[in-house]
């Protein structure tokens, strides 16, 4: 699977509730050995309810672009929410452009660091 395989994918909770697009992914290099180095494993789908911006990466860094920019962008993903991987429906994770559903409520799923869940 590739990253654009679940970028900008819609993300369904398990009672069908939207909780937003795929803007990011946490990786660990925990995976089977390549040449000198582990493969990246996918560890958490970051999911805003906006796209803008978060791609950019403005919303990770402080020092990161004009100030008024990177103000804006957190703004718009002050709601982020991680997304665990082992409650993806992994069977619904392949290069198809339908959700992605979760085996848990939106309630269940923790917030970035220092950002509120939806709700």
């Amino acid at each position: 699977m590739r990253a654009s395989d679940l970028l900008g994918r819609e993300v369904l909770d398990r009672d069908g509730i939207r909780l937003g697009v795929v803007t990011d992914l946490r990786c660990v290099l925990d995976g089977p050995l390549r040449g000198g180095l582990c493969a990246p494993r996918v560890e958490a789908l970051l999911v805003s309810r906006h796209r803008t911006g978060s791609l950019l990466g403005y919303d990770r860094n402080e020092q990161q672009g004009p100030w008024l920019l990177r103000v804006l962008v957190r703004l718009l993903h002050r709601r982020l929410t991680v997304v665990p991987w082992t409650v993806v429906e992994t069977s619904q994770a392949g290069p198809l452009a339908r959700p992605l559903a979760l085996r848990v409520a939106a309630a269940d799923l923790p917030a970035a660091e220092g950002r509120r869940t939806p709700g």
